[in-house]
């Protein structure tokens, strides 16, 4: 059985309230020698506090829930990494909830997080979560009074709190750089139109082209969904249209353009160069390294959790929203433009 207060006082024949006292750091007159026994008998009898009870107590569970719309995906799961890294620092749980990216699987996360007493939660929303569907699950965390923090994507709203990268400036960089290499015919595989991350990438995308004077054609643009699988359909769509460059609006739909690329014998630098976005941990390891945009997972995930914990300890934020800048990391997938 689970051993309790009552039970070191027993065994060191003391009262309950002098053991409380000492097993919770409290102030007091105790002795050194006393508190030492407390402590001692407490390891040898494997004691450990109910943390129900400290929770009612002090009306805080120091628990944490995160959302994640696929974990699948080496962004996801490297931000829960730093998150976790981040809770532990701290003293805090952290509770991992994936919804594969399916909406109705938040609205069952929020309230299955809100059930178990947790003091706020990180969420990044699946992506499928359109506008209204983002104003259901916004509605239902302000319902159940829970802070939260959302991370990378998110809809304009009153007052929220936000960590993301600077996508527009993200989209203008990977742009930039195939143009520099003289690439002027570039194809994008963006995320679903209705994300606004993946509007603010087009957009720097967009004008990263302005500025180098070339006209945006609609025809080069592919609409994905943020996984391999677009990456291929991507490849299979632009066929037979003239590009000499493609800009993947994350990695993981690049690792697919790499392999429609394959499967239509085109290799990679040489016949069609290819940026991703992210820099997960493979894409460095991939046979033709892949030249990315890198947004720092890590540190995005611990800002996030420092964050909603000062939200939850009602300490003052210096700033609601963080915006994070992206990083160009060139490899061997983009190459000078041959003629």
């Amino acid at each position: 059985m689970r051993t309790t207060i009552k039970d070191i006082a027993a065994k060191t024949n003391l009262s309950v309230t002098t053991v409380s006292l000492v097993l919770n750091n409290k102030p007091s007159k105790i002795s050194q020698k006393t508190k030492e026994l407390v402590l001692k008998t407490a390891k040898e009898m494997h004691y450990r506090p109910n943390q129900l009870a400290v929770s009612l107590i002090k009306k805080r569970t120091k628990t944490i829930g995160l959302i994640v719309s696929d974990i699948r995906n080496n962004f996801f799961s490297s931000l829960a990494k730093g998150i976790e890294d981040e809770c532990r620092k701290n003293g805090w749980t952290l509770i991992l909830c994936n919804t594969s990216d399916n909406h109705q699987r938040d609205i069952e996360y929020i309230n299955v997080l809100a059930s178990k007493s947790v003091d706020g939660i990180l969420y990044c929303m699946s992506i499928d979560s359109n506008l209204e569907n983002f104003k259901q699950s916004y509605d239902l965390l302000g319902t159940l009074n829970i802070p939260f923090v959302m991370i990378d994507r998110s809809y304009p709203v009153p007052n929220p709190a936000i960590v993301r990268l600077d996508h527009i400036r993200g989209g203008y960089m990977a742009t930039r750089h195939l143009l520099e290499l003289g690439h002027r015919q570039i194809a994008c595989v963006t995320g679903p139109n209705y994300l606004e991350d993946s509007r603010d990438r087009l957009h720097g995308y967009k004008k990263a082209l302005d500025e180098a004077h070339i006209t945006f054609d609609e025809s080069l643009i592919f609409e994905g969904g943020y996984d391999m699988n677009s990456g291929i359909a991507a490849v299979d769509a632009l066929f037979g249209k003239k590009f000499t460059a493609i800009f993947a609006f994350n990695d993981m739909m690049a690792y697919g353009v790499y392999k429609g690329l394959k499967a239509h014998e085109l290799h990679v630098p040489a016949d069609i160069s290819v940026i991703g976005y992210d820099d997960i941990f493979l894409s460095e390891i991939l046979e033709v390294p892949l030249t990315t945009i890198k947004q720092p997972i890590g540190l995005m995930g611990c800002a996030a959790t420092k964050k909603l914990i000062a939200m939850i300890e009602d300490k003052p934020l210096a700033e609601k929203t963080t915006i994070f800048e992206p990083e160009l990391i060139v490899r061997k997938s983009t190459a000078a433009y041959k003629n």
